[in-house]
């Protein structure tokens, strides 16, 4: 079942109004996504970007809030994006089930369907990113290209503890307690205070999420997507040096690295959003109908792709 509304576009600057929906799954759960058409009509049906946000985060916080709309859809995009299951305004589920790695990809190829958009670019962020890749990967013909921000190459969760998390959410709601290393390990702690930081979180739900998806380990020199691709990294984020290192090794990929930045303040950088524009309407891009239709490979030896270190002189000031 597919609800539809119209509303006002979220973001000043964003000139057209946003389509919002929500899909109700076959296993009873609802996403909501939402559709920004290009800051001026198009004579044809206009390329479709669609941003997957991270864990944690929601399209709101990760898109929306850090004027992502505005770049993409002034530039002849349309804007598509979604609330992962567990996320902001979707369902949040408390059982390993709900969270299994198809049931992800599933849903954005339902939000795909659901914006009657055969094809479209994926940006992705960390989590995200990961399933943009995954993606990518099962169903080339509807990926064009991908833009990875904080892609979790060194696999997603592989260090967090399902049983201890739970085990501090089952005592008092204090999750201030699960920086004490005597109670969880850093890395476990890291991602239950994540999931207990935005209001509207389901910390039980996020927790599930978290342990389903580090039981698909993530090894992306296994298989790589043919598709084009824009690895983007925070040169303060402890995973920049592997992104490069793997970007390197991929001959239809590039690396960006933003100077004074980390993993949560990357994605509002301008950087980003104009390297990520600029990476989409390369002819390329544009003009591949199927660009996935070759088999995905696995990672060369030989180094193929650049890496690139930019300057964000916007940092301080509008993002």
């Amino acid at each position: 079942m597919v609800e539809t509304g119209t509303g006002a576009a979220v973001q000043t600057g964003a000139r057209a109004a946003a389509q919002t929906g929500v899909l109700e799954r076959p296993d009873g759960v609802r996403i909501a996504w939402e559709s920004i058409p290009p800051a001026v009509p198009q004579p044809a049906a206009p390329p479709t970007v669609l941003l997957v946000h991270g864990f944690a985060s929601s399209r709101s916080g990760n898109w929306l809030r850090t004027r992502w709309a505005e770049p993409l859809t002034e530039a002849g995009f349309r804007m598509l994006t979604l609330d992962l299951r567990g996320h902001g305004e979707s369902s949040k589920p408390r059982t390993l089930a709900a969270y299994a790695l198809p049931r992800f990809r599933d849903d954005l190829l339902a939000v795909l369907d659901a914006a009657g958009a055969p094809s479209a670019h994926v940006i992705g962020y960390s989590l995200g990113a990961r399933l943009a890749w995954d993606l990518a990967l099962r169903h080339p013909h509807r990926v064009l290209s991908l833009v990875l921000g904080g892609a979790p190459v060194q696999g997603s969760f592989a260090g967090f503890d399902h049983t201890a998390a739970l085990a501090v959410l089952a005592g008092p709601r204090d999750l201030a307690g699960a920086a004490d290393p005597g109670t969880l390990d850093p890395e476990t702690a890291r991602y239950l205070r994540m999931a207990a930081t935005v209001a509207g979180n389901d910390p039980h739900a996020l927790v599930r999420l978290a342990e389903a998806v580090r039981r698909s380990p993530f090894v992306p020199e296994a298989r790589v997507p043919a598709q084009p691709m824009l690895f983007v990294t925070g040169a303060d984020d402890g995973i920049a040096p592997a992104v490069r290192a793997l970007a390197e090794r991929l001959p239809h990929a590039t690396a960006l690295e933003l100077p004074g930045r980390d993993h949560v303040s990357a994605v509002t950088s301008r950087v980003f959003k104009q390297a990520a524009v600029e990476f989409l309407q390369a002819p390329s891009r544009q003009l591949a109908a199927s660009p996935g239709a070759a088999p995905p490979g696995s990672v060369r030896a030989a180094a193929g792709g650049r890496a690139s270190t930019a300057r964000d002189p916007g940092r301080s000031g509008r993002r």
